[in-house]
């Protein structure tokens, strides 16, 4: 799936917030050239990279992941993304250095392990930005996949609290199971859905002028 598709057929790109900061990198330039993805340069208040209002991505060089090993700043990091309301993942891009100073090998295995286990932070790798970019689409199309298969509203009411969210947010104009899961993972909870303004609903993928303002109409 290169994309998600609008009512017409036709490919729509997913969006992808990319934080200021990344701006001098090379993966910036290639999802600003590329037909799958909607750049939209958004200051994040952790990660680095938003994906289709979804997935959260810190990405790191394997210098950088050694850097905020020893200096003490990746596991507090690692709280910040995973206590966000996205889908946290760290991202090492680039080669892997045949040797890094000051860290044994198995104190990055361990410091990866604990991000797993403790944190349910999985630590990616890719080669390089075009590597990361694949990734990137990979990520987006599998988040979309994720949400088109949310309950659709009919029939009993689901049991399960995170169910009955996506339930009740597809009580919305025009808001179906797919676009329910987007906005739920982008704000967090109904309560910070509710309280955005049109502008802040049209940052979420399938949320356009139109339907931002219906929505707006309802709850106000």
């Amino acid at each position: 799936m290169a994309s998600s598709q609008t009512k017409t057929g036709m490919a729509r790109p997913w969006t992808l917030e990319i934080d200021p900061r990344e701006r001098a990198s090379r993966l910036y330039a290639l999802a600003q050239g590329s037909d799958a993805f909607e750049v939209r340069a958004r200051r994040l208040p952790v990660g680095d990279y938003l994906i289709a209002g979804a997935v959260l991505v810190e990405r790191k060089t394997h210098s950088d992941f050694v850097a905020s090993l020893l200096d003490g700043r990746l596991f507090p990091q690692a709280t910040a993304l995973a206590r966000g309301p996205h889908r946290p993942l760290i991202l090492l891009e680039g080669p892997a250095p045949e040797r890094l100073p000051d860290v044994h090998p198995y104190a990055l295995e361990g410091a990866m392990a604990s991000l797993a286990v403790m944190w349910r932070l999985p630590v990616l790798q890719a080669r390089d930005p075009e590597d990361s970019l694949r990734l990137f689409r990979f990520l987006a199309s599998q988040a979309e996949r994720a949400a088109a298969t949310v309950l659709k509203r009919f029939g009993r009411k689901p049991k399960r609290i995170a169910s009955r969210k996506l339930y009740v947010l597809q009580g919305l104009p025009g808001v179906g199971p797919a676009l329910a899961g987007r906005l739920l993972a982008r704000f967090g909870s109904i309560e910070r859905v509710m309280a955005a303004d049109e502008t802040e609903l049209t940052e979420t993928a399938g949320v356009g002028p139109t339907k931002a303002a219906r929505i707006r109409a309802l709850v106000k």
